[in-house]
């Protein structure tokens, strides 16, 4: 029961939608009564609706000038400091890796017989030991 009450409700809040957005058929605001000029174009309003057309132009020219420029800006900074982020991290894995190669170099030096995979060695007496 519900299902089919809110399908039907469904379908005429579309249909009331559709109905609000259809474009009604009468005349133009420009056609609407005795202020009808044939010539509208030739006005003097013509010139000043080109005035502000033009200006509207440059101004969007102007804001799109603007936004590649901050666009270009944003693009730089990111850059660098990804650049300096990535840096960061490769120095710190060579740092890791070096210190990791220098204790091996050390243990191996110190006890002779040392197993980098298990950071040990064996003694004399067979056992293996953590390396220190």
């Amino acid at each position: 029961m519900f299902l089919k009450t809110g399908r039907t409700a469904l379908l005429l809040a579309a249909a009331a939608q559709l109905l609000v957005l259809m474009p009604y058929s009468g005349d133009a605001h420009a056609q609407r009564g005795d202020r009808y000029n044939p010539q509208w174009n030739q006005d003097y309003r013509d010139r000043e609706r080109n005035d502000w057309q033009r200006r509207e132009r440059e101004r969007e020219r102007d804001r799109e000038r603007e936004r590649r420029h901050d666009a270009k800006t944003t693009g730089v900074v990111v850059g660098v400091v990804g650049a300096a982020v990535v840096a960061g991290v490769i120095a710190a894995a060579a740092k890791r890796e070096r210190e990791t190669r220098e204790r091996a170099d050390y243990c191996m030096n110190r006890y002779g017989n040392y197993d980098r995979r298990t950071d040990s060695y064996r003694d004399r007496n067979g056992y293996t030991y953590p390396c220190r």
